[in-house]
């Protein structure tokens, strides 16, 4: 049996050519919608912000928030594995901080790497892994 490290290279390098491929086609208007993950950007703001602050968040009173992770969830998995980082990334930059206030959109920032975790849509990432890099970060392995 070869060592655990001639085994571990083979993922390595292929996780690092899917990173690079990535790259080029993770971007709104391609594999990633164009407006992305507005059922996202509303289960953001109601983990990370509990609503509070949220200027639209009395619509969203009515819908259960297991509803609203439903649909993030749907809406994530529609979008190419190795692309989920980068989409989660755009969905919060495009969350307008004046619409939010400027805690509510740090906490989105925040909250919006964790929507991968098996805690809550459990969809595996270009780390072939249920994982994000901190907002931005991922732009540093490819």
């Amino acid at each position: 049996m070869a060592p655990i490290s001639r085994r571990l290279l083979p993922s390595a390098v292929l996780h690092a050519a899917i990173a690079m491929a990535a790259a080029s086609y993770c971007v709104p208007g391609q594999a990633i919608p164009l407006s992305p993950l507005p059922g996202c950007r509303w289960y953001a703001a109601s983990r990370a912000c509990g609503g509070a602050g949220v200027a639209l968040a009395p619509l969203l009173l009515p819908v259960p928030l297991w509803h609203v992770k439903d649909a993030c969830c749907r809406e994530l998995a529609a979008v190419p594995a190795e692309c989920r980082c980068r989409a989660l990334r755009a969905m919060a930059e495009e969350t307008p901080a004046a619409v939010v206030g400027r805690a509510c959109w740090l906490a989105q920032a925040r909250f919006a790497p964790t929507v991968v975790a098996e805690t809550e849509c459990g969809l595996r990432t270009v780390h072939g892994i249920r994982f994000c890099y901190a907002r931005g970060a991922e732009d540093n392995n490819d």
